[in-house]
């Protein structure tokens, strides 16, 4: 099992991320964190040896999805005809500046 990290690992990733945490919120998430672990330790004790993997997990899955059935669908031209710039087909859009 992970060892247990204390709020000097999770203040140096999030300075990694590019975020800051505080004291607060540090020792916050090591108590997360090691509830998350213990209850990791649970599962991982159950004995599963025999036990087939699934993929669902019910028999079948019970999500039925319809067929596609094409509507009012329009053209390129339509599609684009508002459009305030358009550039070999395709909508333009000015480019997003922080």
């Amino acid at each position: 099992m992970e060892e247990i990290k204390d709020q000097a690992y999770f203040k140096e990733l999030a300075h990694r991320l590019m975020f800051d945490l505080s004291d607060e919120e540090a020792l916050d998430i090591v108590k997360e964190f090691k509830t998350l672990c213990s209850q990791l330790e649970l599962l991982e004790a159950i004995d599963t040896t025999g036990v087939e993997p699934m993929v669902y997990p019910f028999e079948a899955p019970t999500v039925y999805l319809r067929d596609d059935e094409e509507e009012h669908v329009i053209s390129q031209e339509e599609a684009l005809s508002n459009a305030q710039k358009v550039v070999q087909g395709h909508f333009s859009v000015p480019k997003v500046v922080k």
